[in-house]
Parts: structure tokens; sequence; C-alpha cells
């Protein structure tokens, strides 16, 4: 498998990640079905996962686009794909926002730990990063007369 090849399986990986990521951490009672939380939160948070969904449509669309310039298709690709994990760890700079509802904490948990969430955040960072460096286009080495 060449170099560019490897670059967008590696971006087309995140793409499904992002398109399901989403639906498989909220879809649950810490999430959509948390009877405490208010139908507007619930908006937001199907907002979200809907647009994880749109994200990675846009990211395999460029990943795979043949037509116009590569270069320009490998970074499109790779700032949709990372969108939903900056914004995700951007959250928590936010007032009043904690990574997990205090309910739902286990034994050894505390709302000052480091949220687990930006652990994806970062390695699917770098997964974007490297695919980036292996899916941009090399110029041909030939040598001119």
């Amino acid at each position: 498998m060449d170099k560019q090849l490897a670059g967008r399986c590696l971006l087309t990986l995140n793409a499904v990640g992002i398109a399901i990521g989403g639906f498989v951490a909220d879809m649950n009672a810490t999430h959509i079905y948390n009877p405490h939380w208010p139908p507007h939160a619930k908006f937001h948070d199907g907002q979200t996962m809907a647009f994880g969904v749109f994200l990675s449509l846009a990211t395999l669309f460029f990943t795979w686009r043949r037509a116009g310039d590569r270069q320009t298709n490998v970074l499109a690709a790779a700032l949709f794909g990372g969108v939903l994990y900056w914004a995700q760890a951007a959250a928590n700079l936010f007032p009043g926002v904690t990574w997990i509802d205090p309910e739902f904490l286990k034994a050894g948990e505390s709302l000052t730990d480091f949220p687990p969430q930006l652990y994806i955040d970062l390695g699917m960072s770098a997964v974007i990063i490297l695919a980036t460096w292996l899916a941009w286009p090399r110029k041909p080495t030939t040598r001119r007369p």
C-alpha cells in the first residue's frame, strides 16, 4: 500500500469514527435518555450527533475526491475530520462544564480529573496529522533535462 492510500484509509477510518462515535457515546442514560437533562440539552446533543455525520460525509468527499487540487482536498478532509474533536476539547473551556454528570461518576473518579474525552481528542488529532502527512501529494522527483 502506498503512503497516499494509507493516509486516505486513515482519514476514512476517522470519518467512520466521527459518524458513529457520538451515537455510541450518547444514545444511553448519560445523555439522550437521561431523565435529568432538559429537552433543550437533548436538542444540542442530537445536533452534535448529526454534525458528526455531516462532517464525516465531508471528510469522505474530500478524502476520495479526484477533481480539484489534491493538496486542497487533503487539507479539507483533515480539517473536516478534526473539527468535532477540537470543538469537544474546546467545550471544556466554557464555564460550568464538566466531563460527566456527577451521578455517573464511578468509584475513584472526580469531576476535576483529566477528561477522558481529551485522550480521544488528542489521539485522533495525532491520527489526522499522520493521515495528512501520508496522503499529502508529493511532487514527482523526475529530473528535467
